[in-house]
């Protein structure tokens, strides 16, 4: 035999199956909402980045390659490697690594 409980729903109850659910949407909007706010700027940020990087090759390709002195020689200075520039990475500079590879050479 089945006994019913009695009476309404009490007030934890209600809490229960309607605030706390509510509530874990409400968080999750707000999550996403700082997540997209983030992808976002880091998108803008590379966005930049990249507008820097088309100017300074179009500058360079206007120059015909690389600067001639009076002289008609090439800058010392061309002749040297070029550091990496530093990175700034959440607000704190950080020098990135030279891309040269260290690999033996093939023998054949």
């Amino acid at each position: 035999m089945v006994v019913r409980a009695g009476g309404p729903p009490s007030t934890n109850v209600l809490i229960l199956a309607f605030v706390l659910p509510l509530s874990l949407f409400v968080g999750t909007l707000v999550t996403a909402a700082r997540v997209a706010d983030d992808l976002d700027e880091r998108f803008l940020r590379e966005m930049e980045i990249n507008q820097a990087i088309m100017e300074e090759n179009e500058d360079f390709e206007k120059d015909g390659g690389a600067e001639d002195d009076d002289d008609g020689g090439i800058d010392e200075e061309d002749d040297e490697v070029a550091q990496p520039a530093p990175v700034e990475k959440e607000g704190v500079l950080v020098a990135a690594a030279p891309r040269t590879r260290n690999r033996p050479k093939r023998e054949v």
